[in-house]
């Protein structure tokens, strides 16, 4: 299906009533130096005709600078017959052939003639086959002769819109009525005649133009369907003055575009080249680029132009390379503007611009960036974060407002556990019993923990416990770190020196609470690494230890003391068996691979009913289609 935007027709009002004046003075005296006895020059004003026609030249270097294929635009002038300044063909789709073909029409002359003719061939030009609708059969069953005429004139009131609106129509029909017939009369012997196709849907647009100061009694009509479908009708009122920012505004949803306002572009003065200041420039695109921006806006905010922040950061990589996902084509909306140009000769120059999007609470983020590839300005999106994005503040994180959590040991962890690819059986295994190890016990916050927080007093053992094997000299050095713990106990001291300040001020339990907890929490690290014998050795040792002291409590309450103080703000409720058995187990946090392996899965959906009836066949797919044919040929 070819989409209304494929052909677009402008028909151009050429009668004398468009050479009148717009009514609108443009000054044009642009002479800096003004002695005396000087005369100023008088203001000018365009013609009806003027302003048409270079609203519809702006309108067309849009979607050519954004679509340079599959997009078609002809030009009909209407006055005493129809003018037709182009056909399909590509080498015409152009601003040069267009600009040509007017200079040939020339002004506005006295004379009769209307825009019903141009109307009725621009109607016909619709009908004619493009490039790439002459590559497709016609009878394909999804083909779609679609497309879209501007007709910009001047009428009286609303019956005479009506009026054109039903020649229009009728025009169509009668076109209709001759593809069909040519299309059933073409034999073999037709050759590579061109055959008219059917106009399966056109879009008319009538915009009524006045001058500045004049009173029109046409009303502006909203889309109306006529002819059971095959047409839709709409009716626009303006000014010539504003006619080109209509156009400007129309071009948008003809062709699903977008605008991006760039705010904060630095330029240097004109007057002034040691002084610079911000502009602003606006620009065209795809409104694909807006995609992740307007899933959080309104239906109102949607309309309007978004504005990017120019943020150039440091380390940013030039050119459209640092950009890995999708890439639009940009062209600004002020073509003849001194920041719109200045910014295109930025961007061709190999430069590219990063955008961030603004935040009221301050901080960065980049969302697009602007850059220049083979002669042309393209728009990317960035998706997800970038590396100049500032980092998330962790409030905002899964946690709730919880600061104390153990960065820099997270970071240390994840190098430690690096995901490479490995050559061998069991290789998955290894990795995953290495993961397993090292997150079975592992605080997340600083204050849910106490052997971490000891530093050089627990430091040997935390940090030698996680390897793979120990030496006879690496369990030597752990058995005296646990003895040493032993004899601070023994002596009723506890290392609180070592405690940073803010778990220090919260710690108001007994001393006998935290040696149970950092035995606790001993045994928890040890026996989640004795994988080894050396580590099962150590680990005899801890429990020889623990037997030693004197805390015989009941299971019961220590589960209960060790889940307060080893679970996480994130640790899943009920994560622990909550008990420690006679035989000296111990109770360890359930790890986030655990979760993630015995969560629930759903059950499997149903094979597809032909494979299963095929059973060990091979199925076919779709087995009544060749039926089908048959019975219906």
């Amino acid at each position: 299906m070819f989409p209304t935007n494929h052909k677009t027709i402008f028909v151009l009002d050429h009668t004398p009533y468009f050479g009148i004046s717009s009514d609108y003075p443009i000054d044009f005296d642009s002479s800096k130096s003004r002695g005396p006895g000087y005369v100023p020059l008088p203001p000018i004003c365009k013609s009806l005709w003027t302003c048409s026609v270079e609203a519809a030249v702006e309108y067309c270097r849009i979607v050519w600078d954004l679509f340079p294929e599959g997009k078609l635009v002809r030009f009909v002038v209407s006055d005493s017959a129809a003018h037709i300044l182009n056909t399909w063909a590509i080498s015409q789709q152009n601003l040069t052939h267009i600009l040509n073909g007017l200079c040939l029409v020339g002004p506005v002359r006295r004379g009769a003639g209307g825009d019903v003719v141009g109307l009725c061939a621009a109607i016909e030009a619709l009908g004619e086959p493009s490039p790439t609708q002459a590559s497709r059969p016609s009878t394909e069953r999804h083909f779609q002769n679609r497309g879209r005429i501007i007709c910009i004139t001047s009428a009286r009131d609303d019956d005479s819109i009506r009026s054109l609106a039903e020649i229009a129509l009728n025009t169509l029909l009668q076109q209709n009525k001759k593809a069909s017939l040519a299309q059933t009369t073409t034999n073999a012997d037709a050759g590579n005649a061109v055959q008219p196709l059917l106009v399966h849907y056109c879009h008319l647009v009538i915009i009524n133009v006045t001058p500045e100061k004049a009173e029109t009694r046409v009303n502006k009509q909203p889309l109306t369907e006529m002819g059971g479908g095959q047409m839709g009708v709409e009716v626009i009122v303006s000014r010539a003055s504003q006619l080109a920012n209509l156009l400007g505004r129309l071009v948008l949803p003809h062709y699903r575009l977008a605008t991006t306002t760039v705010t904060g572009i630095p330029m240097k003065e004109e007057q002034n080249a040691s002084s610079s200041a911000n502009y602003d420039v606006e620009i065209i695109h795809s409104a694909e680029a807006h995609a992740g921006l307007r899933a959080a806006q309104t239906a109102a905010e949607a309309l309007e132009s978004v504005v990017l922040r120019w943020w150039t950061p440091r380390g940013a990589e030039g050119g459209a390379g640092s950009c890995s996902g999708p890439l639009w084509r940009v062209t600004p909306a002020d073509v003849a503007s001194r920041p719109s140009a200045c910014l295109v000769n930025f961007l061709l120059n190999g430069r590219s611009v990063t955008l961030e999007v603004p935040r009221k609470g301050g901080g960065r983020s980049a969302s697009h960036v602007l850059a220049a590839q083979g002669g042309e300005l393209w728009i990317g999106a960035l998706g997800g974060r970038t590396p100049y994005d500032d980092p998330p503040a962790l409030s905002e994180g899964a946690g709730g407002r919880v600061t104390d959590y153990r960065i820099k040991e997270f970071g240390a962890l994840m190098q430690q556990n690096r995901l490479n690819p490995l050559r061998g059986s069991g290789a998955n295994g290894r990795a995953r019993a290495r993961l397993q190890r090292h997150t079975t016990y592992w605080p997340l916050t600083i204050s849910s923990t106490l052997i971490f927080n000891l530093g050089s007093v627990m430091e040997p053992l935390t940090r030698l416990v996680v390897q793979e094997s120990l030496t006879d000299d690496e369990v030597d050095t752990c058995r005296n770190v646990l003895l040493s713990l032993l004899g601070m106990e023994s002596r009723h001291e506890f290392p609180a020196t070592q405690l940073p300040s803010n778990v220090r001020g919260k710690s108001s339990t007994r001393r006998e609470e935290q040696w149970r907890q950092v035995w606790s929490e001993l045994e928890a690290l040890v026996r989640a690494h004795s994988a080894s014998p050396a580590h099962r050795a150590l680990l005899r040792v801890l429990l020889d230890c623990r037997a030693h002291n004197n805390h015989s409590t009941d299971s019961e309450s220590r589960a209960t003391v060790i889940r307060a103080t080893t679970d996480s703000p994130l640790s899943p409720v009920g994560a622990g068996n909550g008990a420690s058995s006679s035989t000296g187990d111990v109770w360890a946090p359930r790890n986030v691979l655990d979760a993630l392996l015995g969560a629930p899965r759903p059950p499997r959906r149903p094979d597809f009913a032909g494979r299963m009836a095929a059973g060990n066949r091979i199925a076919t797919l779709y087995p009544h289609l060749q039926q089908d044919v048959e019975t219906t040929h």
